[in-house]
């Protein structure tokens, strides 16, 4: 598994965790979340009201809403840490998934880590199509390449469930600004961020590389490198549900940062240990 990750950037790992465990996860958050009436935070970092996704998707369901459908189109950030009142048993799922010895088990045989610190948790409850990007401009180690991003099914998935797919990469491999003709700018982040994902799409798109997926059942989850180009499949139809989770985490022992911000030695950060092996960012 250690190779293949080092190689290629990704690792599938099928069977990992309990289906039963999965399943009451997937029961809670669509149970809890559909029917919530007050804000949530939000992957924008914003504290928001549900939004639900519009009519196209009604051949799945059979009912009429008002020309809207009941997947919650705006996903939630950090459940794992806090919640509103009378989510508590989602937010205690979520975290009893993300610290399992399963979890932790696998990403031990990828980088032999003693303790992983999570810095962020998305709950998806519909199909999000995402460009193709880097997960380092979020979180990365120093030096990049050593945080993972984890995706959890919450159900199995499809042709059609609009899954994350990725370019296989070296864990370790990063094409800098200057090497995409990028000059230094004033740029705010976010700008650098869209400048970089355009030229890095339009060089690694241009030579039509191969991408690896899969169809992942309940129980299965996919682990990449900070550093690996990946994206999101379009769904069919274009509002459907798919719930799943997504982890950013790094090796707790090595320093932090993002794909611009590099510190050269670790310091402490506002982190709860929740278990002999995990931690949480607060």
């Amino acid at each position: 598994m250690k190779r293949q990750y080092d190689e290629s950037g990704y690792c599938l790992f099928r069977g990992a965790m309990p289906p039963g465990e999965i399943n009451a996860l997937h029961d809670t958050a669509y149970d809890l979340v559909t029917p919530y009436r007050g804000k949530i935070l939000r992957q924008n970092g914003k504290l928001e009201f549900n939004e639900f996704l519009p009519e196209p998707a009604y051949q799945h369901w059979g009912t009429d809403h008002g020309r809207y459908t009941v997947l919650v189109a705006n996903p939630l950030l950090n459940g794992h840490i806090s919640l509103p009142e009378g989510l508590e048993p989602l937010s205690a799922a979520i975290r009893a998934l993300i610290t399992s010895p399963a979890l932790y088990d696998r990403l031990a045989e990828l980088d032999g880590a003693e303790h992983y610190t999570i810095h962020q948790t998305i709950l998806f409850v519909a199909a999000a199509t995402t460009a193709l990007h880097l997960d380092s401009w979020t979180l990365d180690t120093a030096p990049h390449g050593f945080s993972h991003t984890v995706w959890i099914p919450l159900q199995d998935m499809n042709y059609e469930s609009g899954v994350p797919c990725v370019i296989p990469w070296p864990r370790n491999k990063i094409v800098t600004e200057s090497e995409l003709g990028l000059a230094d700018s004033d740029l705010s982040f976010g700008e650098r961020y869209e400048r970089y994902h355009q030229a890095l799409s339009k060089k690694l798109l241009g030579s039509s590389p191969d991408v690896a997926t899969s169809f992942m059942r309940k129980g299965d989850f996919m682990v990449w490198s900070s550093l690996t180009p990946h994206c999101t499949l379009p769904s069919r139809p274009r509002y459907i549900k798919r719930l799943s989770l997504q982890v950013l985490l790094r090796p707790t022992h090595l320093p932090w940062g993002n794909f611009v911000i590099q510190p050269s030695q670790w310091t402490p950060d506002r982190a709860e240990q929740v278990s002999d092996r995990f931690s949480f960012l607060l």
